[in-house]
């Protein structure tokens, strides 16, 4: 057999240790990152600090001690008494103590180096945000918030005002007449006046009906000054009509009342009527234009407009080549005025029923506008009797004839203004002179 090489030994090299210490600075470092961060930096080195000291002390003991005994008598002093378990004891505890050492330096020296973070806020729920604690604070204080824009019920509102009226006499009987006469209502007064003038006359307007007109005109004579409210009420007024025509009747005969104390009103709501349907006809707005038809018509019958007004109206809706839209509008605004239109102007009545029938024998419109004349012409044969002046004379019939006052505005008038500007509040220099003189009216 041939002689092989000796295989060369390779030297053992302990590597678990190395793995050990590795694994074990790795551990200690997060530990020392939380400790970094919960304990103060200065507190960490007074404690690496000690460390230090308890180092040193120990290796002073051990070189005081002496020469070690040798292991023989080591042998005999563990058979004797067991001295020599606490001096393994001891020395491992040194090693220990050594590493400890040098593992607290760096530890110190990577705690001193990273920057500690800064603490989290936590709020507290005993204190408000200007940092006032809540238990300390008075109620009226921590209830402040609440009261601001709060829900006064009307009732209270109404009671509240009720002693600001009352107030305000009192102090005008302590004042004297020239005094009075020189002072001006604040702004804020006038304001809140407004509001309420608002609010008076738009619920007025929405609970009118034929049984309760009566004691609602007495209602608003009593709560609102119309003299400075005639914008809102004549607004109301024909938003009103224009919304429901079925209560354009009822509206007229409430402004009917109104205009024989205050003829500014009713002059205000024809002309506002005029502009209406001169806007809606130029638009071929059909639901306006029959809506401001309808309360056009009823201002006739009671008397605020003139027979010319009509009889333009009836013209323009049926000249040159209507529509069935047209002469739809026509006949109903016939049948609204026709009897009363009969009694006045009946040449003119003669004459719109004439343009009827030539547009039924032209055959220009439709079927529909040709039943609409048919059903026209039965009615005018009948004297209009199912069509009377005023629905209801005995809830209606409110003023007399003679004391009515008439505007004679045209179709085609200019310079008609709707005097938009009432509408809105605008501060009053003349704010009490016009209460004394609605006192006086009403």
């Amino acid at each position: 057999m041939a002689d092989h090489p000796e295989e060369e030994e390779v030297p053992f090299v302990d590597y678990e240790g190395e793995e050990e210490d590795d694994l074990n600075n790795e551990e200690e470092e997060p530990v020392v990152a939380a400790i970094s961060h919960a304990v103060d930096p200065h507190q960490v080195a007074m404690a690496v600090a000690g460390a230090g000291d308890s180092e040193t002390e120990d290796e002073d003991d051990d070189d005081n001690e002496g020469p070690h005994p040798p292991a023989a008598a080591k042998n005999e002093t563990a058979a004797a008494g067991g001295g020599g378990d606490d001096n393994e004891q001891r020395g491992r505890d040194a090693n220990q103590s050594k590493q400890n050492g040098s593992s607290g330096n760096n530890s110190s020296s990577s705690v001193m180096d990273k920057p500690l973070a800064a603490p989290r806020y936590q709020p507290d729920d005993n204190k408000n945000d200007n940092g006032n604690d809540k238990k300390m604070m008075p109620r009226k204080q921590q209830s402040s918030r609440e009261h601001v824009g709060a829900y006064i019920p009307p009732a209270k509102r109404r009671l509240l005002e009720e002693q600001q009226k009352q107030q305000q006499k009192e102090k005008s009987n302590q004042s004297n007449d020239d005094s009075n006469a020189n002072k001006v209502t604040p702004i804020h007064i006038q304001r809140q006046t407004w509001e309420k003038l608002q609010r008076t006359i738009n619920g007025t307007i929405n609970r009118l009906s034929l049984t309760t007109i009566k004691p609602l005109i007495h209602t608003l004579f009593q709560n609102a000054n119309l003299i400075r409210g005639r914008g809102l009420l004549i607004k109301s007024l024909l938003n009103g009509a224009i919304s429901s025509p079925n209560y354009a009747h009822i509206y007229v005969t409430l402004i009917a009342v109104i205009n024989t104390k205050l003829p500014e009103c009713g002059e205000l709501l024809v002309t506002r009527a005029i502009l209406a349907f001169r806007k809606g006809y130029a638009r071929k707005d059909r639901m306006v234009v029959s809506a401001v038809l309808a309360l056009l018509g009823h201002l006739f019958n009671q008397g605020l407009t003139h027979e010319l007004l009509s009889l333009q109206l009836l013209t323009i809706l049926l000249d040159g080549d209507p529509t069935d839209d047209s002469v739809d509008v026509a006949v109903g605004y016939m049948c609204i005025v026709g009897r009363q239109l009969t009694e006045v102007s009946p040449a003119g009545v003669h004459a719109v029923m004439e343009r009827f029938r030539g547009l039924l024998h032209e055959g220009t419109i439709g079927r529909r506008g040709q039943y609409r004349i048919e059903t026209l012409l039965k009615i005018k044969r009948g004297g209009f009797v199912d069509y009377p002046t005023l629905p209801d004379e005995e809830h209606l019939d409110l003023v007399e004839r003679e004391d009515q006052i008439t505007f004679e505005l045209g179709l085609d008038d200019e310079g008609l203004s709707g005097e938009e500007g009432l509408d809105v509040f605008g501060f009053d220099e003349e704010y009490d002179e016009g209460e004394r003189e609605w006192e006086r009216i009403r």
